[in-house]
């Protein structure tokens, strides 16, 4: 959870709508400190080499707020929530925002690839509900958000589905923490 020192958050928006809340983190009072990195791209629309700036992020703000700004950031028209993990806000580290900062600044293409890609085969974790704790395989994910898991328990496949939330990707430290 935050509290009263600020920290940088990443916080989800409606499609299309990055610059809008930014502006309106901004000019709200009071004002909310925003990130919203943007690159140049060459506008395919257009057989021209014409140009146009876009969110690096789409959909994503970053905003540094503390404990008592998160209402206010939540409610701001456009948000649709800020980035959390069990019910606890996720903290961006500074330095990830610097090298953010980085990379926009030298505006050379970059490809983004989601680093915790939940992918047909992907080892997880089940985070939430009643399976929390339990490891499986990742057999199909839906465009609904809800995933397909096989859970080998006695040598029995059970497959169930469940919310992208409740999963994450099993890593290497997950493997050494369990002997």
């Amino acid at each position: 959870m935050l509290d009263s020192k600020p920290a940088w958050v990443a916080v989800m928006t409606h499609p299309n709508t990055e610059s809008l809340v930014a502006g309106r983190f901004e000019n709200a009072d009071p004002p909310i400190e925003c990130y919203l990195p943007k690159i140049i791209e060459r506008d395919k629309r257009f057989k021209k080499q014409e140009f146009q700036e876009k969110a690096m992020f789409p959909c994503y703000v970053f905003a540094r707020i503390n404990n008592k700004q998160i209402f206010q950031t939540r409610t701001t028209k456009g948000v649709l929530f800020i980035v959390s993990s069990q019910h606890s806000i996720i903290q961006v580290p500074d330095r990830e925002i610097e090298a953010v900062r980085r990379f926009e600044a030298t505006q050379r293409k970059v490809h983004f690839y989601e680093s915790s890609k939940l992918v047909k085969g992907a080892h997880i974790i089940i985070t939430e509900g009643e399976f929390a704790g339990l490891e499986g395989t990742l057999v199909k994910g839906n465009k609904d958000g809800n995933f397909s898991v096989n859970i080998e328990v006695m040598n029995i496949s059970l497959v169930t589905h469940l919310r992208r939330d409740e999963l994450r990707l099993k890593t290497p430290v997950d493997s050494q923490n369990k002997e």
